[in-house]
């Protein structure tokens, strides 16, 4: 197949990848906090994350045994399942299973990408471009989707949500299973998780560059599961005005990641970018907490600042660490790709005693101080 249209698959499989997560990642906390409380919730996610964490230490095993290509459809397949399950069933004893399972495998989605974009970069002074490139394809989908949830909610029936998530699942698998080809040993037999703790501990700009991710994943993990509560319970927005806010808010992933790519690849360093994103990103989460009115412009303009921090922190950090890894390097990006989970598990454990005790609301004054954290990791050492 021609480089530039597999690169091209490559791109639209990560766009209706994120078209899926966007859907559903902003819903999920608010259709179970229909059936559980706040402790519940948070136990929920951290069980998800922890299983996620698990089957990324499996990864190895199951590319291995089943090939690349073939587990990604099977997981593609599952997904599709919990989907039109989620969408269907309105038990909390059998929604919660299925939401642990979505949950588990989210990670080893993205993994797969990863490798697939590894592939066709061999030129390091190409990475931001490209990795800034497929963020911008993703972020499309993040930005476009809740602009659906204002027509797919109504009444706090999040059925049709999950439903059209299936579907854009579907045509992923028809594009996979008809363009990508297995490689069962080549990239599996490569996969040593616990090597790749090892290198990164041994390599400290990489291990820095890996910490940065995990506070940008653990203010990902904090919004997502949090701000949809706040927004809905506490200030008292429906979901119309909310599915606008978050479409306004996720606007600069689109707009300022590409060209923040190519930044870091030609004229700054991901050292600036990155001090810039974390600075932004908590001085703007730390308004949130005295915001107590659901005045629209407002709301849409301060989570729009935080997502101008977020969106250069996150593409400096992911063209910094790709530039240091090659595709052979599977276990540091397994390593880099896990601390997601981590955030998902981490995230409600530390939540669950400041929300119980005080609110959403005060809860971001924890998050912004926690995201200043990100400027004591940032590498020493630039790649310009």
């Amino acid at each position: 197949m021609n480089p530039k249209k597999r690169l091209g698959l490559v791109y639209f499989s990560g766009f209706l990848l994120a078209a899926h997560f966007a859907l559903i990642s902003y819903v999920n906390s608010s259709l179970l906090g229909q059936f559980v409380s706040v402790t519940g919730l948070n136990t929920i996610y951290i069980i998800g994350s922890v299983f996620d964490i698990l089957l990324l230490l499996s990864a190895p095993f199951i590319f291995r045994r089943f090939g690349n290509i073939s587990a990604f459809l099977f997981f593609i397949t599952l997904e599709i399942v919990v989907m039109f399950s989620m969408g269907f069933l309105t038990s909390a004893q059998l929604i919660i299973p299925f939401f642990i399972v979505q949950l588990a495998i989210g990670s080893l989605l993205y993994f797969w990408l990863d490798i697939c974009l590894e592939q066709e970069t061999k030129i390091e002074s190409t990475t931001g471009n490209k990795r800034g490139g497929l963020l911008t394809f993703s972020n499309m989908a993040w930005a476009a989707s809740p602009l659906a949830l204002t027509i797919l909610i109504s009444q706090n029936n999040f059925s049709r949500v999950y439903f059209l998530a299936g579907l854009i699942l579907i045509i992923l698998f028809l594009i996979i299973g008809l363009s990508f080809r297995n490689t069962n040993g080549a990239i599996a037999s490569k996969i040593k998780i616990f090597s790749g703790f090892k290198i990164l501990l041994a390599k400290k700009d990489q291990l820095r560059i890996v910490l940065v991710q995990f506070v940008i994943n653990f203010f990902y993990a904090w919004m997502v599961i949090y701000l949809p509560l706040l927004l809905n319970k506490e200030i008292g927005f429906g979901w119309d005005r909310i599915g606008l806010i978050f479409t306004i808010m996720l606007l600069p992933f689109l707009l300022f990641q590409w060209p923040a790519g190519f930044l870091a690849d030609k004229k700054i360093g991901e050292r600036e970018i990155l001090a810039t994103g974390l600075f932004i990103m908590s001085g703007a989460t730390f308004i949130i907490p005295s915001l107590d009115h659901p005045v629209f412009w407002i709301w849409a303009a301060v989570l729009f600042t935080t997502r101008v921090g977020a969106s250069l922190a996150e593409v400096a950090s992911e063209t910094y660490f790709f530039k240091h890894v090659k595709e052979k390097d599977v276990s540091e990006i397994s390593v880099f790709r896990m601390v997601r989970s981590f955030s998902y598990v981490l995230a409600p454990l530390i939540a669950l005693p400041i929300v119980y005790y005080f609110s959403y609301s005060t809860s971001f004054y924890f998050l912004g101080g926690f995201t200043l954290l990100g400027l004591f990791f940032i590498p020493k050492v630039d790649t310009k």
